[in-house]
């Protein structure tokens, strides 16, 4: 069977930070059933939805630049898709396009993020943070394949952060990060605020956003 493939550009805030991946799926696969969207199943014995993320996102992080792509066994146009979809889905997930895919997920290079760390004492914390950034190396124990097994290896993610930006507030601290987002160089918020505050225990909590996700070239995925 012929099919079409669309790629639908998302916001992920609020309190659907906290839907799991897993969940996400399910909440789509919901929501496109309800629009009536004429999706595609792949064939064989056990035929299910062609669905696919690009650079799931980590529980608790919001996004402004989440993309899916599925796949059409109909005509639609992208702006009924568009309005149908967001009519199914919760509150706090917004469609904000939808388009033909021009480039592979796996072409994704790089990930901007806004991070908010809450503190009493944000010029400390940003010291902290800046002292630690100067050092020539930054290693982090991150997962790796080794055969069958998982196992974590030291690495240093310094050459993966092309930028950081640190600017005090009254709060807290505020972080602007340009990192590696690719197959095998991806560098997790998580990772970053390891790698910037091994030790923890300056900030109480932290905001974190994905703003935009980018190419090699710097120009934005599309």
């Amino acid at each position: 069977m012929q099919f079409d493939e669309i790629r639908v550009f998302f916001t992920k805030t609020g309190m659907a930070k906290y839907i799991s991946h897993l969940d996400l799926m399910r909440c789509m696969t919901r929501a496109l059933r309800r629009a009536r969207v004429p999706l595609w199943y792949t064939e064989g014995y056990n035929p299910h939805l062609f669905m696919t993320f690009a650079r799931p996102l980590p529980l608790g992080v919001e996004s402004l630049c989440e993309v899916m792509d599925v796949r059409l066994t109909g005509e639609m146009t992208f702006r009924e898709i568009k309005e149908r979809l967001q009519a199914a889905l919760p509150r706090d997930i917004t469609v904000v396009s939808v388009a033909k895919p021009v480039h592979k997920p796996t072409e994704i290079a790089f990930a901007d993020y806004e991070l908010v760390l809450y503190t009493t004492r944000p010029d400390a914390l940003a010291a902290a943070i800046r002292e630690r950034f100067c050092r020539e190396t930054l290693p982090v124990l991150k997962k790796a394949k080794q055969g069958r097994r998982r196992v974590e290896k030291e690495t240093d993610i310094k050459p993966n952060i092309l930028s950081l930006e640190v600017c005090e507030a009254e709060d807290g601290v505020r972080l602007s990060a340009r990192v590696t987002a690719g197959d095998q160089n991806n560098v997790s918020p998580a990772l970053l605020l390891e790698a910037l505050l091994p030790d923890g225990g300056l900030y109480r909590h932290a905001d974190i956003l994905k703003r935009r996700v980018l190419l090699q070239s710097g120009e934005p995925f599309c």
